[in-house]
């Protein structure tokens, strides 16, 4: 009998012990609306492949693919000040682009997370990536380094922002 108890009172200490699983999502920072409302920035999404198939359509010179996976009214600033809003327009300034660029993207780096908009309360998936950007004008190339900032949401691109630097060619 007294085995028995030192089991059962052994059993129960493992059980209040062991850690349970929390199911909340890993909180990695906030973000501030213009009144100073604080949201959580969580680990909640993983939308970096969608961002990576985006990139390598760019690279693909998949126009096609691109607007289907654009949303009607998306919104691009570029990093030289340049707005272009909806579909069609970031589809044709896309193609003029890179007909004058021959751009190419390197993927280097992706991080996602999850966050609420302060102002909307509508709950958005973010990724931020950093690419190697090879330009060719007139034979000649030049490497920039970009940083891009976009949400995503059910799988479509809505906004994103461009992030640029020009880097020096080493020899």
């Amino acid at each position: 009998m007294k085995k028995i108890f030192i089991l059962l009172v052994s059993i129960g200490m493992i059980s209040f012990s062991c850690d349970t699983p929390d199911n909340s999502p890993v909180v990695i920072g906030f973000s501030t609306g213009e009144n100073g409302e604080r949201s959580d920035i969580t680990l909640e999404s993983d939308v970096a492949e969608i961002w990576l198939e985006y990139v390598t359509a760019h690279n693909d010179r998949n126009y096609e693919k691109l607007s289907e996976m654009n949303s009607d009214d998306i919104e691009v600033w570029g990093p030289a000040g340049q707005y272009i809003k909806g579909n069609d327009a970031h589809i044709e300034f896309l193609k003029e682009w890179v007909a004058a660029t021959n751009v190419k993207w390197t993927p280097q780096w992706f991080i996602n997370n999850t966050g609420e908009n302060t102002e909307t309360g509508q709950v958005n998936n973010y990724v931020t990536s950093g690419h190697q950007m090879t330009f060719t004008i007139d034979g000649e190339e030049t490497i920039f380094y970009q940083v891009h900032d976009a949400v995503i949401s059910d799988g479509k691109v809505i906004n994103f922002n461009v992030y640029e630097q020009q880097r020096a060619v080493s020899e």
